[in-house]
Parts: C-alpha cells; structure tokens; sequence
C-alpha cells in the first residue's frame, strides 16, 4: 500500500494528486524543466525562483460530484466503473479544513431536503454535485447545489437556514440549474436561497466581490503571490494605462490599478463585469472601469485606449483570435497568464517576432499534479513599433 499524507490516494479511492508520491522539492524542479522545454533553453536565465504552496490544506474551492442513493448519498467523485456509485472523499488533506466541515456535514441536509443523488445511467434524481469556495480572509464560503431541475427549491428553501446556522462563514447558498444530461458542471441559471448573491474575497488589502459563478483561482494563497507580483512588475514599468483582457471579476486590474492613472478591464461575462464595477465603485477608484465584450468587437475603441502595459489571462486553451488584437494593439509591455503551459508556448511563438521574454516565474496553484500558473514579462522587440 502507498504511503502518502493521503489515504485516499493510499488506498487508490482518488489519483486525481498524480505526483504526490514525489518530494515537493523535486515537483517544483520538475515543472521548471517540463517550461524549459517547451519555451526553450534561452528562459533558463529569466527564470526567476518558483513561487511555491502550501503541500496540504491549499485548496480554497472544491468540486464534488453526489452520487449513491437518497439513503445513502456519496460525496466525493464520480465512479470509474460504476458512474452511479462514487468514491466518496469527505475529508481530503488538500482541501481547506472548513471545506471538511462544511461536506461532511451536508449527508443529513440532502436527506432531510429530499435531495435524491442523481443517476447518470436512467438520467433520474436532482443533485448532481457540490461546489464549495471559502475565501480565507474575509472568513466567507458559498456553498452551491448543482441540481438538474428546480423541483427541490421549495425544500432547501424550507430546511437550508438550520443547516447554515451550524457554519456561520457561509454567508451565501445557491442552487445552480444544470439540466443538461451529459459531464458538464455547471449551467447558467443561479437562483439564491440567502440575502447576500455573492461573498467578500479579501486578498490583501484588496476587499472584492465574488460571485459563485465567477472564475477565481483556487489557491488562494498563491494567488496572491501572483497578483502582487504582476503589479509590481508593472510599478517597475512606470507605465500610465493598463488594460486587462479575460479579466474576469478584476482580481488582476484591483493589484494593478495603483501603479497607473487610467486602467480598464475587458471581459466577456457580464456578471463579472457588473461584480468588478462595483468593487471599484465601493473602492472609489474613478480610473478603473470594466467593459463587457468580446475584445475583438470593441477594437478600435481599445487602438484609441492605447495602453503602455497590457496584461492577458486566457482559458485553458489560450488566446486564440486575440493574439491578433495583441498585435494590432503593440503595447511596449505585456504580461501573460497562463494556466497552460503547453498553450502558453504556442502563442508566445505566435508572438515571437513581436515581443521578447524579459523575465517569467511560474506559481505553483496545484500541487501534486502537473499543472502549475505562469507569469510572463513580454517586451516589444526593440525597433518594432508598429
């Protein structure tokens, strides 16, 4: 038997943490290596120390499926061989201690609620998962109930507030409606069983608003990291506009703003958009404004914004027909963040002829895997102005 901290992975119940049988120090060494080699030996010497975690209890968001029986429900992850009967994981060593809590007191909840796990095979049942997130600082959690129709409102209406009662950092509860009978988790409507549709995420001194369906990073701590070190990256530009694109509820614009006169943010998702606004309402700061839109579609009004610093933070699979709008825009500087490493060297060479790497780190939001989050300082190549 393996003989990890984890005794999930030592009895072979998950394997989502693929490398936690290697040293910590050496799955850091290794992620260095794997970005060498996909960005080349010339980044060796820009590589600057690896921002590292936390090797338990890092997780500030979970996901968890809800499979088994009403008598019998099991939190945890879908099964391999048997999709309707789960693994169950209640108390996972990489999972915020409060995450813990707050699953392992949910089993009496789903059957008092009548929450019956659905059925992957007979597409029957209502609760197809869970999705937790506690922000550390601000001691606030929403709790969301993936559901396939909204035939269980009425119950977690009538039972929800006893059961909160007993966690008091829960501060906002939802049911998402997700009807669609295949993996995907979530869907779009989000109906809310408290006063409050969102939760304070404080990150320093940065106090926002985090809606449960907006993206946030899942490792709070390095996070953090990642966000200071984007802004003071730019205070050493000594730029005066910023612009942000993918910049979801603004947690990169909010770091950044105080380095520069006029900063805006472009995200496609309005929600976001609308939390990020007012954030920086609440904030007072009149120099940062959030648009929702497709970058692409609003162009020429981004060539007029022309900005001295530009700062990416794509999905997994990139920047796509934005790299274009990067180029057409030409910032002298441009930072990228990627979640994807792979990606993230197909459009640097896209790039290539346009901007150098001036410096890049890589932060390590997931340990025990392979995935990891990297920073990148781009230059436009000298005598390249157009």
């Amino acid at each position: 038997m393996k003989t990890t901290f984890c005794s999930y992975f030592n009895h072979e119940i998950c394997r989502s943490c693929e490398k936690i049988e290697t040293p910590y120090k050496n799955q850091v060494l290794e992620k260095s290596e794997h970005l060498i080699r996909l960005l080349g030996e010339d980044i060796r010497s820009k590589l600057l120390a690896t921002v590292v975690s936390s090797e338990v209890e890092f997780r500030n968001k979970a996901k968890f499926s809800v499979t088994g029986t009403l008598e019998e429900p099991i939190i945890g992850l879908t099964g391999e061989l048997d999709l309707d009967r789960g693994r169950e994981i209640l108390n996972c060593p990489i999972h915020h201690p409060l995450i813990n809590q707050v699953i392992n007191g949910l089993k009496d909840f789903i059957q008092q609620a009548h929450l019956t796990p659905y059925q992957i095979k007979s597409k029957s049942g209502e609760l197809k998962g869970i999705i937790v997130y506690y922000s550390a600082e601000s001691d606030e959690m929403y709790v969301r109930f993936v559901l396939r129709s909204k035939e269980a409102l009425d119950r977690i209406k009538k039972f929800h507030f006893q059961w909160i009662s007993k966690f008091p950092f829960i501060t906002c509860l939802s049911a998402n409606i997700q009807p669609i009978a295949h993996a995907l988790l979530e869907g779009e409507e989000e109906i809310f069983f408290t006063k409050n549709n969102f939760i304070n995420h404080q990150l320093d001194s940065i106090q926002m608003s985090l809606h449960p369906q907006g993206f946030v990073q899942t490792n709070q701590n390095v996070a953090k990291n990642l966000y200071a070190t984007a802004a003071n990256w730019a205070k050493e530009l000594k730029i005066r506009t910023f612009l942000d694109l993918f910049c979801g509820q603004g947690a990169f614009s909010f770091f950044i703003q105080s380095q520069v006169e006029n900063a805006l943010g472009v995200e496609i998702n309005t929600d976001a958009v609308a939390r990020a606004n007012e954030t920086a309402r609440a904030l007072d700061l009149k120099h940062l404004n959030f648009i929702a839109s497709d970058a692409t579609i609003i162009k020429k009004d981004l060539l007029s914004f022309s900005p001295d610093l530009l700062l990416v933070n794509p999905p997994r699979r990139g920047l796509s027909e934005a790299t274009q709008l990067i180029l057409d825009l030409s910032p002298p500087y441009f930072i990228y963040s990627s979640c994807d490493a792979k990606t993230l060297a197909i459009d640097l060479e896209k790039l290539s002829h346009k901007y150098g790497i001036d410096k890049i780190q890589i932060f390590d939001m997931f340990p025990h895997t392979s995935h990891f989050e990297t920073l990148v300082l781009l230059k436009i190549i000298e005598g390249d102005k157009t």
